[in-house]
């Protein structure tokens, strides 16, 4: 799934130091048995629908921000007990990239270069008792690459 920007609002005022990397995770619940999308999340919900056009409600659940240290790793507790891993591998590339490696909830780990202001997608395989899908989009920042 492809990174993508939503509303601004959404972050959390996390500053890191100079040696580490903020990480903002937006937790979500989609569902197919409404059609209410939170103003919010209006661009993650065309993302994912474009994968899975089912899920057509979307609720904003947490907004969460850790500042963890290059190659250091922090959890972010999820929603129904579950938790996100999250390594910072490098810090940022030429292109003002960096590495993150996450351990999403019913998944294998996956490794990603994150873009400067831009949140990558994860809809995990957990369900609420509800129904509900969990997803979870995280974006790490510093993001200083001129081009």
């Amino acid at each position: 799934m492809s990174s993508f920007v939503f509303a601004a609002f959404l972050f959390v005022s996390c500053q890191p130091d100079d040696k580490s990397v903020s990480v903002t995770v937006v937790i979500v619940l989609a569902t197919d048995q409404n059609k209410t999308i939170d103003p919010k999340l209006k661009e993650l919900a065309k993302e994912v629908q474009k994968h899975d056009p089912k899920l057509t409600g979307f609720k904003l659940v947490a907004t969460e921000c850790k500042s963890v240290p290059v190659g250091d790793s922090a959890t972010i507790n999820l929603t129904d007990k579950q938790i996100l891993k999250m390594t910072v591998d490098k810090s940022k590339d030429k292109d003002g990239r960096i590495s993150l490696t996450l351990d999403p909830p019913g998944m294998e780990s996956l490794t990603y270069a994150c873009a400067c202001d831009k949140f990558f997608p994860v809809v995990t395989p957990h369900r609420t008792k509800s129904g509900e899908q969990l997803i979870i989009a995280v974006m790490a920042k510093p993001c200083t690459a001129k081009k």
